[in-house]
């Protein structure tokens, strides 16, 4: 019995290489045909809001800790009756509103790959990695270096070929002619 068909692979087991921000293509580390690893940088990218985010970062984080000091002298001054309550208020709200900047700017570079961990004034970064969301082989790389990308444009297609199956199409009046677990012999 003949018959056609194609090789598919699931949705699940195919990825798109994306960056969350756009920037200019600085280095493209893979080729099409290449094997990744899930999390492997395949190119990088730049953009001048990647130091902006990094900088108010900082410059909230030392806010914050100014501002827990202030809370701190507010609250023993409070306790002992020698500030008004509104300042104590103050100084509170300051400090949650600069605590809910921070974890919102923190979350946003984790997103784009930068460590907030170790970030200080001496390691500012320009550049992100894109990373391979899964692992398999790079299909499709659809940027150049020195293009620039927006937000969530692709970057390089990435396929897991462990799921691959193939597809025939038989008519209905050939169905007799098939059993549970017979070898098929296919060729592209």
């Amino acid at each position: 019995l003949k018959a056609n068909g194609i090789l598919r692979v699931p949705n699940q087991n195919k990825a798109t290489a994306t960056s969350l921000m756009g920037g200019v293509i600085k280095s493209i580390n893979v080729q099409t045909g290449n094997s990744v690893a899930k999390g492997q940088t395949i190119a990088t990218i730049s953009n001048t809001t990647f130091i902006s985010m990094q900088e108010e970062f900082l410059t909230v984080s030392s806010k914050v800790s100014y501002a827990e000091l202030d809370f701190k002298r507010q609250q023993e001054l409070q306790q002992g009756n020698a500030s008004s309550v509104k300042t104590f208020q103050q100084a509170e709200t300051e400090l949650k509103t600069l605590k809910v900047r921070k974890a919102a700017l923190q979350k946003q570079l984790e997103m784009v790959g930068i460590n907030t961990q170790s970030l200080t004034t001496d390691n500012i970064q320009s550049v992100i990695s894109i990373t391979s969301p899964v692992a398999g082989s790079v299909s499709n790389v659809m940027v150049n270096i020195g293009s620039y990308v927006d937000a969530n444009n692709p970057i390089a297609e990435v396929i897991d070929n462990s799921q691959l199956h193939l597809d025939l199409f038989v008519y209905e009046k050939d169905l007799s002619k098939l059993k549970e677990g017979q070898t098929i012999h296919f060729t592209l």
